[in-house]
């Protein structure tokens, strides 16, 4: 196992990592052991595990935890959200993790729960993200120190934050988080590099030093890349979105082709890994990672 971001040791080469959801169903969940296996085998520096709104998949997120932690040898990052959870909730929740052997956080504060709005009461007085870190910190102060390790990670935002009124709003915010404890971040979907580059080098000259890795993800379908664009809040790339409907709505092969490239020019200008959101298949990111020549050793046939 490689956990350079996560232990702190300098990387040699360039690194990766992935996310994956909870399973929703019983073949689905047969499919999702096949792909963490490939995921896994490619030797990233961790997985992380998403965790939804009011703690909607929180049984199913921790099942998927402990397989990570069990039956593989990636390091399992847990995605915790605030949204509609008091502060105790929160409490048992990381304990919860921690007790079965995962101690790495990626502290978020989440969308509302479907049906409800951000002003919602209950939305409204969710803890946010910095506070999140507090909690996280203090569970582990109260842990043996055995158990009092780990790495919190946070979210940043290229284009923006829904909430956010600017991008000095978010790289305050950003900021923040670092000081409440985070040991890097990661970004949320974006489609140019300039939208990463020119976010970090901003952040770095408003005081920002922890590593912000890039989020990217290799889109298969035509419906895919629009999910992605309202992700990422800004328009999809026409010329991606052109070609990829003139094959059908169906193309791998030209979203591999387009991360691949979007990934080779954050590499060079700088960024430190990158993150690969895979929707629960292993194909195409594996596909992304042998074009930049990073899978050392090859993944399982």
């Amino acid at each position: 196992m490689n956990a350079t971001l996560l232990t702190g040791s300098a990387p040699t080469r360039a690194r990766f990592s992935f996310e994956v959801f909870p399973a929703r169903s019983g073949a689905a969940a047969l499919a999702l052991g096949h792909a963490v296996q490939h995921l896994s085998a490619a030797d990233p520096d961790f997985i992380s595990v998403t965790y939804g709104a009011n703690g909607s998949n929180r049984d199913a997120s921790l099942d998927l935890l402990k397989y990570l932690r069990n039956n593989t040898t990636a390091l399992p990052l847990a995605h915790l959200t605030t949204v509609g959870e008091s502060r105790e909730a929160l409490r048992q929740t990381i304990h919860g993790i921690m007790d079965a052997g995962v101690h790495d956080f990626l502290a978020l504060r989440g969308d509302p729960p479907r049906g409800a709005s951000e002003s919602d009461p209950s939305v409204l007085g969710s803890p946010s993200s910095v506070e999140l870190l507090e909690i996280i910190a203090q569970v582990r102060a109260e842990r043996p120190p055995l158990t009092s390790v780990g790495r919190t990670v946070v979210a940043a935002y290229p284009n923006g934050h829904p909430q956010s009124r600017s991008r000095s709003e978010d790289i305050d915010w950003l900021i923040a988080k670092q000081g409440a404890g985070a040991q890097f971040a990661i970004t949320q979907l974006f489609f140019r590099a300039d939208d990463y580059l020119s976010f970090v080098a901003e952040a770095r000259d408003a005081g920002l030093h922890i590593p912000v890795l890039p989020g990217l993800m290799p889109v298969s379908t035509s419906a895919q890349l629009r999910k992605v664009a309202s992700l990422a809040g800004q328009p999809a790339p026409a010329e991606l979105e052109h070609e990829m409907e003139a094959e059908g709505g169906f193309a791998p092969e030209l979203g591999v082709e387009y991360a691949v490239s979007l990934a080779r020019e954050l590499l060079e200008g700088g960024a430190p890994s990158i993150h690969l959101y895979t929707f629960n298949r292993h194909e195409q990111v594996l596909a992304v990672l042998r074009e930049l020549n990073l899978l050392t050793p090859s993944p399982v046939g």
